[in-house]
Order: structure tokens, then C-alpha cells, then sequence
């Protein structure tokens, strides 16, 4: 059972996987998977692969394993290794104050660098074993690199069993190579190359069946035939078991005693650690462990001396299984001991003593001694931004307690520390129910400040159900946390339920607590209490806040977020100063605070905030008319999404809610796929989801389904809160409005708008058009034409102050109708006169209008609105023709008299005599309701407007 032996097929995997090396070394790097059973011989074919790399090409081998204990990252570290930049164990800064998902990229990036600069300018190769028993953190971090790799010298290589990409991987950047059994020649060629006797026709046949093709299984049985009898026949693993026991059966009994200790220390061991945990001299243990190397039970682990680990998973399984529960138990015991010790000075170990602990405890003193390693491994995987693996160790924690019979208090701070790490970790459902527990348990005892802590666990999370739970809590722990040296408590718990309230709708409560909180934390001068206060503030229905207030707020927040080292906190002051300069329409501080953004994404590298950046650039590259430039930062902003922001649903459907307001203002919906369709679907019934889900198929043209979205939502749009929490939610409703005709919802809509005057908003999502575009269509479907003429004309002026190029198009259409409709109402009888005149002026200007937007809008690209410009004005034209009340003839004098000809002129050019045209011209006069000639002159130039 020699660990090494003939390689024999896997020819055109190891063709592969040396293509590759060469590929990385070229600059096209690569992330490799290779995936297969357990034995199948994964490791022997990248070691292979490997061998003929030149030494100029450093090769990095890292490996997980299958122990509860193992610290986060434990794959990396071996790697990372005195790699300058890429230290796994640096305190990353899990304080309160620090924005965990900085941090935690910060790392990630740090890493990446590292690899990246290693690999120049020779090349890199990094092989990464046993990725099915990864932790979450480890396999992120792969998932990061494996999108940076393709233009470096970096190749990683990661062996697994079943799927090549296991959890966090899976849709990452990567290719993989499964490997299948060895065909029944290839056994054949392996039990020649080893010596087996008759290794030929049937005994091959047994072999192959026996091994099942399997490399592992294949060289155990091997061995077994080189030595005197044949073991029992079997399959599989329990082949492997039979063939393990019998080779151990050989071996001296100390050597079998330590194989039996090691299997329970790990799949690593150190001989130090066997020596302390058997009490034998480390001399002794080594040659000890030679001996089961000799056996092929153990093989050496490459760059560092005195450790060993088993072969294959299977052999130290097969090992484990056989000890007698007692002595394992004892086992664990012993080797918990035996690692305390480094463990007092080094937190990576403290992982491996609570499971020791764990496996080992018997009694309530060893539980407990097992929680308190668990909470010191899940302190140290906070610390190395594994926060997946800090939630598991605390989950070890609240095991050990619960069999150790803790009491209420000390179960209630443990469940506090597990709802924060599982809120850390994005499971927000778990943390609010162990946060529920807390409360429960603290309320019980008397512990008002755990009480207050759990409240504080889950915030910022509209997901359906949540905000109730979080309001609930946060008043009970406003019922107890009272007196003095409270204020910054309060104020944060203050603002928690005004936040949870105005995602549950009720935002006239939630913006008295805001208010509230926000003094309070202002007066005792914590930041932690006044960061949570001032975006609490800015959640209950900003636009009802003063613009100089919400620039205070945007400033305080920029303050406080580089003050505490938390970006994010910086990027929501910039966007809310965004937000107030877009609704005054100073779009030089909107370029300058965009600017900022930039910085801080260019300086943090955060996803978040990099997504943030290009969000909020395309929604102001749009207002502009700049389409192809915001649709192409919208695809990164797409891309960032489905990649480093995989977790969080809603960062893609804000692509998709650019696609939709791209459409309601071009008119084009080529862009969509099946997919928004989808994310709309399963989005939370927020009020703009509800109105977009209105929208969706009233822009594909489907009306029926249209009006059935929009029969659910029209009945909440006057309810409190419904059109106010956010910018698009009114403005979305308007083409609804339209599309149906409906009065009552638009003269509600139009009130609403009018409080709330804006020359745009949005900004992140898509920017609006100012709000006279929309008080314009709103008065046209309540039949004010006046007063639709009066803001179609307004924000003409104000969106060419603001470089809106596609607003002006649209309210230049707006104008455009309205007077054309208005010219249509007000002329039905034959008689024309000081009326007339003035309709065919309003025709006019609006088939000025109109050739304008349709000029426009074909040089912006905005199909829809130029289309029905074109239309209307073809209207115009038409109409113009058959309101004439003149015959052909007359109307040719009277065109002639506009262009200054005298009767003689006239007839000569028509060839018609001088009476007959002075008869024609007292026709038109009479007509007309005319006067002079001069008058015919005016009516007609009047009345060539509409032909543009």
C-alpha cells in the first residue's frame, strides 16, 4: 500500500493539466478543478502534472481536512506562508465599529495581490487539496481569485470529490476535469509495472472488479498480493478497511497504538503533539512514525518536518472506526490537554481543542471548558473574516452549554454572540431567531443590557417579516434599558425601530423616532449612536426632510464613516448629497460628489461601494441622454452583481429597474431577457416592485395582464407611506395612470407631486425627469389643459438647465399634445375668428414642438417618443388640410396675398383675370371673417405652422 507506485493512464488529463501550467506561465492563468471519488488518484495526477515544473515556478500545496476543530482558512495558510501582503492570521479588525464586509474584502483583495505578485514574472502554481472539506471563507477567497486569475501567470489547481465546484464556487470562472476509474488494460499495465504475479487475464478481471477501477483500492490490493495469502474478497472502502487492518496487524504494537492516536488527533499530526499526548520521547514517536510510513499507512507532509498525515481520508476512517468509543473518547481527552497549551498563545488552535473537547466530554466541567475554546475559535475566525466558520464554532458552543445545563443568563449571552455572527455571515432569518431567544432568556434574568444587545443584532433587512421582529425587540429593550449612561443605547435602539418601522410602512411614527434618536445621539456624542441615527433619519421618507438638512446629514455621515473606517458609511453621505443635488438641479455638486464616490471605490475596492459607483454614474449618464454609456456601465454593474455581490438578490435587480425606466423613456425594450421577468417574481412586494410589476407587461404590450397588476396595487397608492418612501414609486404610477384613465389616482398623484417639487431623483437607480413632466401628464388625464401647458412648458426650461436632454424631448411632446388636443376640443362649429386664431397658434407651437422632439429623440436614441412625435405631427399636418374652410383656388390667392402679390401679379401668375381674382379675394375675406389683405396675410403664415 505504498503511497507512490506506477502512473499509468490519465494521459489526457495530465496533457491538460501540463497545458495549463504552461498556459499561466504564458500570462493566461486559470483556475483547475479536478474532480473524483476518493481514490480515484486526483493528487497523483496534479503531482504529475507538477513535477516538471522548472524551481524557478514556485508551487504552493495547501490542504483541507475533515475535522470540526479546523481553523477558517486552514486550506490557505500553508500557501499563504511567508507570502509578504497575505498573513490569514492578521487581526483584520472585527471591533464594533469596523464595516465587517471592508474588512473582509480588504482581505480577500490583499490576498490576490499577493498570489498575483508572486507569480511574475515566472509563473505561480497553487494546488489546493480536498476543496469538498474547505470552509465557506476559503472557497469565497478561491471564488475572488478565480475572476483575477485569467490575465496573470497564476495557475490554481483544486482537487474535490463530487461536484467540481462545491459550494461558493459553484458558477465561478473556472474549468474543471472529472476523472473516472482505470480501465481494465490500465489495471493490468499497473499490477505488471509493480511485479504482481499472473498479471494477466483473469486475475486482472478480479482485480478491476475488486478495485473497481479505483488507483487507492487497486494499490492496496497489490500489496496484499505481494505478501503471503489473499485477504477475504470485498469492495470499496470496506475492501480498503479489510486491507489497512491486515497491513497494521504486522506492525509492531506501539506502532499501531500511535497510528490509533494519530487517526484521533487528526489527519495531520505532529510528532510533538503524539509525543505529549502518548508521553513518549519525540525520538521515539518519529521512528515510530517511519515505521507506519514504511507500511504505507503514513506518508511525510512536503516543507515541514516532524509531520505526518494518512495517506487518504479512507485510511485514517478505517483507523478511527475500529478504536472502541471509550478509548476515543479518552483519546480526544488527552489530546485536548495536550493542545492547550499551545493554544493559550496561538487562537488557531483553539478550534481544534473545543472539538477535541466536544468528542471527548463526558462531564458538565469538560463541556464547558469545550464552549469556551468554541467562543475563542469563533473570536479568532471573526478576526480572519471567516465568518461562516465563527457562527460553526459558536454553534459548538451552544451544544457544550446546553449539555452542560447552563443557566439562562450565560445561555443568553452566548445566543447574542451567535445571532451577531449569523447576521455577519447574511443569515438573517437564523440571527433573528436566536436574537428572539436571547431576549426571551435576558428578560427572564434581569439582563437589560442583553436585552439591548439583541435587539441591535439584525438590522437593515426589508426581507418580508423581518422589520416587525426587529421593531418588537428594539421596544422591549427600550421598556428596560433606562437612566443614567443610557442615552447612546437608546439612541441607537431608537433609531433600530424607526428604521424596521418605515420599512413596515409606518413612516409617520418612524420619522418622529428617527428625529428623536438622532438628537439624542447627537447631545451624547457617540458615533456609533449617531451613525445608526442619521440613517435612520434618511430611511423615513427623506424627501420630506429639508434639502439643508439632508446635505447635514450627507456631510455628518462622510465625517463619521472616515473617521470610524467604515465606507459604506461614507458612501451613503455622499449618495444622500447626490440625492439633494439632483433634486435641486445642481449638477455641478452632483459631478463633484460622483467624483467622491469614484475616490472611494477606486481607494476601498469594496464591491459594494465599486457597484455603488457605477450605479449611481449610469442613472446620471441616462438623465443626460448618454444611453450607450449608461447601459455600459450597467452591464458592469450587471456583472459585479452576479459575481462578487452573488449573495445579496436585489444588487441584480437593480439592473433590471434600469432597464425598465430605460424603457419607459426610449420606448425600447430589446435590452430585456427573461430574467427581470423572473427577479420581479420573486422580489419582496415592496410598493416599487408592486408598480413595476404593473409596468413590465404594460411595456411589452400586454394590457390585460397590465391592468390586473395594476387593479391589486391601485387601491394602497393613497395609503400612508405608499408613494413616499421612495422617489420612483409616484412617478412609475404616471404611465399606469394614463394607460388607464384613471382620474381619482392621478388628482391624488398630482397633490403629492406638487408638495414635492424636483428637477430629478433616483440617482443609483435611474435618474427622473423633473416633476413638471409629470404634473403635466397628470393634468392632461384630468383634462387641464391650461395647466398641463403651463408645466410642459416649465420643464422644458428646467431640464435643459440640467443637461436633461431625453426630459426635454418628453415635455416637448407633453406640450406638444396638449395644445394639439386643446386646438381639436375648442374648434367644432364653421364660424373663425379671434378663437381660430389663437387655436392655430397653439397648432403651431405645437408642431414646433413636436418636429422638435422627433429631431431630438432620434439623435438620442429614444425611438418611442420620436415615433409618436413623428405621428403627432402628421396629425397636425392632416388636420390642418381638412379644417381649411377655403376651395383650392381661394386658398392659392389667399396665399398669394400672404406672399405680398398684387391682384394683377395673382392673375397673371394663375392665369385667371383681375376681376375674377378680386372676386376670390372678397370670397377668403368673407370667409375668414377677415378684414383687409393684411389680416388674410397673418392668417395664413398662421396657418403653415403646422406643416413644420
Amino acid at each position: 500500500m505504498a503511497h507512490r507506485g506506477p502512473f499509468v493512464g490519465r494521459a489526457a488529463e495530465l496533457a491538460d493539466l501540463r497545458e495549463a501550467v504552461a498556459d499561466a506561465r504564458a500570462g493566461s492563468g486559470a483556475v483547475l478543478l479536478v474532480a473524483g471519488p476518493a481514490g480515484i488518484g486526483k493528487t497523483r495526477l496534479v503531482e504529475e502534472a507538477v513535477a516538471g515544473v522548472p524551481d524557478a515556478v514556485p508551487v504552493r500545496w495547501g490542504r483541507a481536512v475533515d475535522d470540526p476543530g479546523a481553523p477558517p482558512l486552514w486550506v490557505w495558510r500553508r500557501v499563504l506562508q511567508d507570502l509578504p501582503g497575505a498573513d490569514v492570521a492578521a487581526d483584520a479588525g472585527a471591533g464594533a465599529g469596523t464595516d465587517q464586509e471592508a474588512a473582509r474584502f480588504r482581505f480577500v483583495t490583499a490576498v490576490t495581490d499577493a498570489l498575483l505578485t508572486e507569480a511574475d514574472p515566472e509563473g505561480l502554481v497553487v494546488v489546493l487539496e480536498d476543496l469538498h472539506w474547505a470552509d465557506g471563507t476559503s472557497l469565497r477567497l478561491l471564488r475572488h481569485l478565480a475572476g483575477e486569475v485569467p490575465r496573470s501567470r497564476v495557475l490554481v489547481v483544486g482537487t474535490s470529490r463530487g461536484s467540481p465546484a462545491p459550494g461558493p464556487l459553484a458558477g465561478a470562472p473556472a474549468r474543471s476535469l472529472v476523472l473516472g476509474p482505470l480501465s481494465e488494460p490500465q489495471v493490468g499495465e499497473y499490477l505488471a509495472a509493480v511485479g504482481v504475479p499472473a498479471a494477466s487475464g483473469p486475475a486482472v478481471q478480479v482485480a478491476h472488479r475488486r478495485s473497481g477501477g479505483n488507483p487507492l483500492y487497486l494499490r492496496a490490493l497489490a500489496r496484499q498480493a505481494l505478501r503471503p495469502g489473499r485477504p477475504p474478497a470485498a469492495d470499496g472502502d470496506g475492501e480498503l478497511r479489510h486491507l489497512v487492518r491486515t497491513t497494521l496487524a504486522g506492525l509492531p504494537a506501539e506502532v499501531r497504538e500511535l497510528v490509533a492516536v494519530a487517526a484521533v488527533v487528526g489527519e495531520e499530526v505532529d510528532a510533538g503533539v503524539l509525543a505529549a499526548v502518548t508521553g513518549t520521547p519525540v525520538p521515539v514517536v518519529t521512528g515510530q512514525l517511519d515505521a507506519a510510513g514504511r507500511a504505507g499507512v503514513l506518508t511525510t507532509v512536503p516543507g515541514t518536518p516532524g509531520r505526518r498525515r494518512f495517506v487518504h481520508a479512507v485510511v485514517r476512517d478505517g483507523v478511527y472506526a475500529d478504536l472502541a468509543p471509550g478509548l476515543r473518547e479518552e483519546l480526544h481527552r488527552r489530546t485536548a490537554r495536550a493542545l492547550e497549551d499551545a493554544g493559550a498563545t496561538d487562537l488557531l488552535t483553539a478550534g481544534p481543542v473545543a472539538g477535541h473537547w466536544l468528542r471527548g466530554a463526558t462531564d458538565p466541567g469538560s463541556l464547558r471548558r469545550a464552549a469556551r475554546w468554541a467562543r475563542r475559535a469563533s473570536a479568532a475566525a471573526t478576526r480572519s473574516i471567516a465568518f461562516d466558520e465563527a457562527t460553526r464554532f459558536l454553534r459548538l458552543a451552544q451544544e457544550a452549554l446546553a449539555r452542560a445545563g447552563a443557566g439562562a443568563g450565560e445561555t443568553a449571552e452566548l445566543l447574542v454572540e451567535l445571532a451577531a455572527a449569523e447576521f455577519r455571515a447574511g443569515r438573517f432569518a437564523q440571527a433573528l431567531r436566536h436574537a428572539e431567544e436571547a431576549t426571551d432568556l435576558a428578560a427572564g434574568c434581569g439582563r437589560a443590557d442583553l436585552v439591548a444587545a439583541a435587539a441591535l443584532t439584525v438590522h437593515d433587512v426589508a426581507s418580508p417579516g423581518i422589520p416587525a421582529v426587529v421593531a418588537r425587540l428594539s421596544e422591549r429593550a427600550l421598556a428596560v434599558v433606562t437612566g443614567p449612561g443610557t442615552d447612546a443605547v437608546r439612541a441607537r435602539l431608537l433609531a433600530q425601530l424607526a428604521a424596521a418601522l418605515a420599512e413596515d410602512g409606518a413612516v409617520h411614527r418612524a420619522d418622529e423616532l428617527s428625529a428623536e434618536a438622532l438628537g439624542l445621539a447627537e447631545r451624547c456624542g457617540d458615533p456609533t449612536a449617531t451613525v445608526d441615527a442619521v440613517r435612520a433619519r434618511m430611511k423615513c421618507a427623506p424627501d420630506d426632510l429639508d434639502p439643508a438638512e439632508r446635505l447635514r446629514l450627507g456631510r455628518t455621515a462622510v465625517a463619521l464613516g472616515q473617521a470610524t473606517g467604515q465606507p459604506l458609511v461614507t458612501l451613503w453621505g455622499h449618495k444622500w448629497r447626490i440625492d439633494v443635488a439632483l433634486q435641486l438641479g445642481t449638477m455641478a455638486a452632483v459631478d463633484g460628489e460622483l467624483a467622491q464616490v469614484a475616490a472611494l471605490a477606486e481607494a476601498t475596492r469594496l464591491p459594494l461601494v465599486r457597484w455603488h459607483d457605477l450605479r449611481l454614474r449610469a442613472s446620471v449618464e441616462a438623465l443626460r441622454g448618454r444611453f450607450d454609456a449608461a447601459l455600459e456601465l450597467n452591464d458592469r454593474a450587471s456583472e459585479l452583481a452576479r459575481g462578487d455581490l452573488v449573495e445579496d438578490r436585489s444588487a441584480l435587480g437593480m439592473s433590471h429597474a434600469f432597464l425598465l425606466q430605460l424603457a419607459l423613456v426610449t420606448g425600447d425594450t430589446a435590452r430585456w431577457d427573461d430574467d427581470m421577468g423572473r427577479t420581479l417574481a420573486g422580489a419582496p412586494p415592496s410598493p416599487i416592485v408592486q408598480v413595476s410589476r404593473a409596468l413590465h407587461p404594460l411595456l411589452l404590450g400586454q394590457r390585460e395582464a397590465a391592468a390586473a397588476r395594476y387593479a391589486e396595487l391601485r387601491g394602497q397608492v393613497a395609503e400612508p407611506g405608499f408613494a413616499s418612501m421612495v422617489h420612483g414609486v409616484p412617478i412609475d404610477l404616471v404611465p399606469l395612470v394614463e394607460a388607464f384613465g384613471d382620474r381619482e389616482t392621478a388628482a391624488f398623484l398630482l397633490g403629492h407631486l406638487a408638495e414635492r417639487p424636483f428637477v430629478s431623483g433616483g440617482a443609483g437607480i435611474y435618474c427622473s425627469e423633473p416633476c413638471d413632466l409629470y404634473l403635466g401628464r397628470l393634468a392632461a388625464v384630468l383634462g387641464r389643459r391650461d395647466d398641463a401647458v403651463r408645466w410642459f412648458r416649465r420643464g422644458v426650461e428646467v431640464a435643459a438647465a440640467a443637461g436633461a436632454r431625453p426630459a426635454v424631448v418628453q415635455c416637448r411632446l407633453g406640450l406638444a399634445a396638449a395644445l394639439a388636443g386643446s386646438g381639436t376640443d375648442r374648434v367644432s362649429t364653421d364660424r373663425v375668428g379671434t378663437d381660430r386664431v389663437g387655436t392655430d397658434r397653439d397648432l403651431g407651437v405645437a408642431a414646433t414642438a413636436a418636429r422638435q422632439a422627433l429631431e431630438e429623440g432620434d439623435r438620442l436614441g429614444m425611438p418611442g417618443p420620436a415615433a409618436a412625435a413623428g405621428a403627432l405631427l402628421a396629425r397636425l399636418r392632416a388636420d390642418a388640410r381638412a379644417r381649411d374652410p377655403l376651395t383650392g383656388r381661394e386658398a392659392e390667392v389667399a396665399d398669394l396675398v400672404a406672399a405680398a402679390l398684387t391682384n394683377r401679379q395673382i392673375a397673371d401668375r394663375l392665369v385667371l383675370s383681375e376681376r375674377t381674382v378680386e372676386s376670390h379675394v372678397r370670397s377668403v375675406l368673407a370667409k375668414l371673417g377677415l378684414a383687409n389683405r393684411t389680416e388674410i396675410a397673418t392668417s395664413r403664415l398662421r396657418r403653415r405652422a403646422p406643416e413644420g
